[in-house]
């Protein structure tokens, strides 16, 4: 990767947080702001995230130096503080990256995205032109706006083992495709389930993992807990598929693997 090159937030799944940089404004006694995120991963160096307009921009691109705004503050420059949520993952790979959706009754925007590692996750959003990081904490009102879609309306197995596989389509109506296989899980995002619509820009990888087994199964509770997805309590499950073969199609998307 070369600095300035735009990433996809499918390119940071898979790969390990080697170290975290922040950028924060100091003004006078107001709390500091954070200005610019960088998160060191490994394979891809320094992921900047920072809000050029509406939503998150992820760049490679290296950390600045402190500088001097004169009258309006400084901006100090930290590395790997403690006291950030998000140097508690160093060490860890990224397992899964979603978006987050600001919606209310006049404006609806990608604000920002999850990131899942293998110890818990945080979010990092856009917010009134402002780049908010968050871990477990409640962010007031508008929480309410901020909406994830990862609740499953309906999962249908399509085989039982080698591989598990699961269709299943969100209560916002994305369907995913669900994969575990010689102990890796994947999550995949399609426009449907027809494999023919499985090159466009509207698919993408949501979530991987590999956790060491070569496994070849797994049940459906286990699978959402690590994939950070979880049934609606109306939720439609439909079982079947014993020992079967990857879902129609699914061979030639991957390259035949």
């Amino acid at each position: 990767m070369t600095d300035d090159e735009e990433l996809f937030a499918a390119d940071l799944i898979g790969k390990r947080l080697l170290g975290v940089t922040a950028a924060w404004h100091h003004y006078a006694d107001e709390e500091p702001s954070l200005l610019h995120l960088w998160l060191h991963l490994e394979g891809l160096g320094p992921v900047h995230f920072h809000t050029p307009s509406t939503g998150l921009s992820l760049r490679i691109d290296q950390p600045h130096e402190p500088y001097s705004m004169e009258q309006y503050g400084s901006v100090v420059v930290v590395e790997d503080s403690p006291d950030l949520s998000a140097t508690r993952f160093i060490g860890e790979p990224v397992r899964s990256v979603r978006e987050i959706s600001y919606r209310d009754a006049r404006i609806d925007f990608v604000a920002g995205l999850t990131l899942q590692f293998p110890g818990g996750s945080i979010r990092l959003l856009a917010l009134d032109d402002e780049l908010v990081l968050a871990h477990d904490q409640h962010l007031g009102s508008v929480e309410a706006d901020l909406h994830e879609d990862v609740i499953l309306a309906r999962v249908v197995q399509t085989s039982e083992r080698f591989p598990s596989q699961w269709d299943a389509w969100t209560t916002g109506g994305q369907y995913l495709y669900l994969r575990y296989r010689h102990g890796e899980g994947t999550v995949e995002q399609h426009p449907s389930e027809d494999t023919d619509t499985w090159d466009g820009e509207e698919s993408r990888l949501w979530t991987k993992w590999v956790d060491g087994t070569d496994g070849g199964g797994i049940d459906l509770t286990d699978f959402l807990a690590v994939a950070g997805l979880r049934l609606a309590s109306d939720a439609e499950t439909v079982s079947g598929g014993g020992a079967g073969s990857p879902h129609p199609g699914w061979a030639a998307h991957h390259g035949g693997q």
